[in-house]
């Protein structure tokens, strides 16, 4: 870093295994730099998490020049967390202005998301870009149900994909990332760097980057091994930060159902997701949280969820935010993080639910129904934590 000198711009690639795709990404974020950010000095920082393949080795060889790159391991453990803690290091020593992060498992970066991402930032017009992404329904599936919706109750962000993956930030938002007391190692780093942002009155923009298809969305067929424990790396950073930001920084959130009216975009890759194995884990897992489901729920959600588990109901948008708010009520009492697993049951039961109101619906009626459902959050929170909440 020292040979390298003060640099204006910082592109993190975060990489772990991801040998098939990494020469692409490094080329496509190579080409958007030097199309876009030709007046800047600009750095690539490889910041590999223990690859067991060629990843860093691949990283090493590929030449971008004239653009300048380091491939560093991650400091701390595995984890994507320290993936981006460690290019935070880097641009914070750098005196860097603006820090961007992709991953480097992307099949559909383009030049363009680097333009998209990063000149806000250095234009002063935000303190973070966050991505605003064409994905399938089924796609996001975390995403749609509870961090979106809870990001725009709690903290009256309407920011639809706050684990999108892709930021820009600025060297202000920067340094309070990186000294903030519950930063995060692993998945919870994205809800983690959009709500600092949001709790903190930082300014956020959306960058609309179009479609998005990533490597790992193939993984979703098998939710035990994936999606559970990203699940509960998201979800319990999310439930800390919203302890930790209590009763500060609120804003009111618009019950206005903005965003997508009319889409004449391309058509999103349609994501393949196990509702079997989905029912499978939630047959398995209820019992081993029913004592937190019969402390908690009221009887009549109890009862829902009895005939849910015979085949005769689904889990709707009001039961679902009850459950989510009843939680996170007893969570931030408690600190107890089975009440995040026996969410995390719920979740799965939710998303069937979900699926079978949106399975015959085109892009944009499912983004007003992903909207409507965010509305009932809003005022289910009111009911259980109460307006002040």
């Amino acid at each position: 870093m020292e040979d390298i000198g003060e640099i204006d711009v910082v592109v993190g690639i975060l990489t772990k295994n991801v040998e098939p795709t990494i020469l692409h990404v490094m080329n496509v974020v190579r080409e958007g730099i030097l199309q876009y950010l030709s007046p800047y000095n600009t750095l690539v920082v490889v910041s590999d998490g223990f690859s067991t393949d060629r990843t860093a080795e691949l990283a090493g060889l590929f030449e971008l020049a004239p653009v300048k790159k380091i491939v560093v391991e991650q400091m701390g453990a595995p984890g994507k967390g320290e993936g981006i803690r460690t290019v935070m290091e880097i641009a914070h020593r750098l005196n860097s202005k603006a820090v961007a992060f992709v991953d480097g498992d992307l099949l559909s970066v383009k030049g363009e998301w680097i333009q998209e991402m990063v000149r806000p930032v250095l234009y002063g017009r935000t303190d973070l870009v966050v991505p605003f992404y064409v994905r399938d329904k089924f796609d996001g599936v975390i995403t749609n149900n509870l961090a979106y919706p809870f990001t725009r109750a709690y903290y009256g962000a309407d920011i639809r994909q706050p684990i999108g993956g892709e930021f820009c930030i600025s060297s202000k938002l920067m340094e309070i990332l990186r000294t903030h007391p519950l930063f995060p190692s692993d998945f919870g780093i994205d809800i983690f760097i959009t709500t600092v942002a949001s709790a903190e009155k930082r300014r956020i923009r959306e960058a609309m980057l179009g479609l998005k298809l990533h490597e790992s969305t193939t993984k979703y067929v098998d939710p035990e091994s994936s999606l559970i424990p990203m699940f509960r790396q998201v979800v319990k950073t999310m439930f800390d930060l919203a302890v930790y930001y209590n009763g500060r920084n609120h804003r009111p959130a618009s019950t206005e159902i903005a965003g997508v009216s009319e889409y004449y975009g391309p058509v999103p890759v349609p994501v393949t997701v196990s509702r079997e194995k989905m029912l499978e884990t939630v047959s398995k897992r209820y019992g081993e949280y029913s004592d937190i489901y019969e402390k908690l729920l009221p009887k009549d959600i109890l009862n829902h969820l009895g005939a849910y588990l015979e085949g005769k109901q689904y889990l709707d948008a009001e039961r679902w935010s009850e459950i989510v708010w009843r939680m996170f009520e007893e969570y931030s009492e408690t600190n107890d993080v089975r009440l995040v697993d026996a969410l995390r049951v719920m979740w799965l039961t939710r998303f069937i639910g979900f699926y079978n109101e949106c399975k015959d619906m085109d892009f944009c009626e499912a983004e007003a129904r992903i909207r409507e459902n965010a509305i009932i959050f809003e005022e289910i929170k009111g009911d259980v934590l109460g307006e002040a909440a």
